[in-house]
């Protein structure tokens, strides 16, 4: 899952840059491919400042040390309908994967190597099974998808084709979803904002049928004690096999629970570098606009941008920042870095590995999924697998 920004009340290199632009022509073949490692390993200014320690095994490691480049695929485009900005993502069991348009309402599935599939949803049209913005998506244990609504509180059931199959009513606000098993993992505001604040009210609800089997997990702080944190913070989750993994986006430890929805411990601590946010008294930020206090305050703090399983046995924990020069709701959150553990143990098998500039992580699978230039199309997708015997 990735964050949203609080706007929904949602807690809603250079030698990289060389490389890509001089492989513009030729993204699709093996001699790209070829490219694309060599700069990653060159001695220039990435390797260097990709290099870090893993405090566990004593062992500089960078980008290229921990992953393994599989390939990149440019998605394809309906040239009338064209994707404003890629956002929520899932693999699909049989191959390929869907991805959800983060600024407009539309959801596509393309095929391994990136061919346009399907599409549902078009900007400007309106009728009762139309967007307003997709949340989150998911596929189904038949295989079709399904994507959650945040304001108009439901849940839109499609083929494996896109094609309508269903809409389901829900009663609170979702704003993401996972597969958990043949179940759903929901990220779902139950109440009002204000009751969910002070009561602390959790976020992530398994779904079984139309039943909530049970729910968990809500703010790992209490919010009247901490001004402005709900601001900029986001409810992170995901799953594998019969685990929930859930954080928030201000920090570490991600709590895990079993199929039952009891906690069975925690993953994850920060590493030496990990800049928490501020604590703050309220009206701190009390008039400062941009190029004032606010500016200073979003580029003191790191966090949490995502968390992922990748082969089904690793966690990856996806770090950032948010931009300072957009000091406004929403939020630009910019991938900085990956921590990567073993999902059973809990063990940290890297921590700190840079990601190349301008990437942003899309999602995991049985490949970590990376959007290699976040700000523009043409839109290409790398797949990392990890190096890890």
């Amino acid at each position: 899952m990735k964050p949203r920004t609080a706007g929904r009340r949602v807690l809603d290199g250079s030698v990289f840059v060389l490389m890509l632009l001089a492989a513009v022509a030729v993204w699709k073949t093996t001699s790209v491919n070829r490219k694309y490692q060599a700069a990653l390993q060159s001695t220039g200014p990435l390797a260097d400042r990709t290099l870090v320690r893993d405090r566990l095994v004593g062992t500089r490691v960078s980008f290229v040390d921990v992953f393994a480049f599989e390939g990149i695929v440019e998605l394809g485009e309906d040239a009338a309908d064209s994707i404003a900005q890629p956002g929520a993502f899932v693999e699909r069991r049989r191959g390929g994967f869907v991805l959800a348009d983060r600024l407009l309402p539309r959801i596509r599935t393309y095929s391994e190597d990136g061919r346009l599939e399907a599409a549902f949803g078009r900007f400007g049209v309106r009728n009762p099974w139309s967007f307003e913005r997709v949340g989150g998506v998911a596929e189904t244990a038949a295989g079709g998808v399904v994507a959650v609504e945040y304001t108009k509180k439901r849940l839109l059931y499609l083929t494996d084709a896109l094609e309508r199959d269903t809409v389901v009513p829900i009663s609170g606000h979702p704003w993401d979803a996972v597969a958990l098993g043949p179940d759903l993992l929901l990220e779902m505001q139950v109440g009002e904002w204000e009751a969910v604040r002070a009561d602390r009210l959790p976020f992530f609800h398994r779904v079984v049928g139309d039943q909530v089997a049970w729910s968990r997990y809500s703010f790992p702080y209490v919010p009247s004690e901490r001004p402005y944190w709900d601001s900029f913070a986001a409810f992170l989750g995901t799953a594998a096999g019969d685990s929930v993994f859930a954080t928030t986006s201000l920090g570490y430890p991600v709590v895990v629970y079993n199929g039952a929805g009891d906690s069975v411990g925690t993953i994850g601590t920060p590493s030496t570098s990990f800049r928490p946010i501020p604590v703050l008294e309220l009206g701190a930020l009390v008039d400062q606009g941009p190029g004032g206090g606010l500016v200073d305050f979003l580029a003191s703090f790191d966090m949490i941008h995502g968390i992922d399983v990748v082969a089904d046995s690793y966690l990856v924990v996806t770090l950032g920042v948010l931009d300072p020069t957009k000091p406004f709701p929403p939020f630009k959150w910019l991938n900085t870095s990956v921590d990567v553990y073993d999902r059973h143990t809990g063990a940290k098998l890297y921590e700190d590995v840079s990601l190349p500039d301008g990437s942003e992580v899309l999602g995991g699978g049985r490949f970590l999924y990376l959007l290699t230039n976040r700000e523009e199309p043409p839109w290409r997708v790398a797949k990392l697998r990890l190096r890890i015997s």
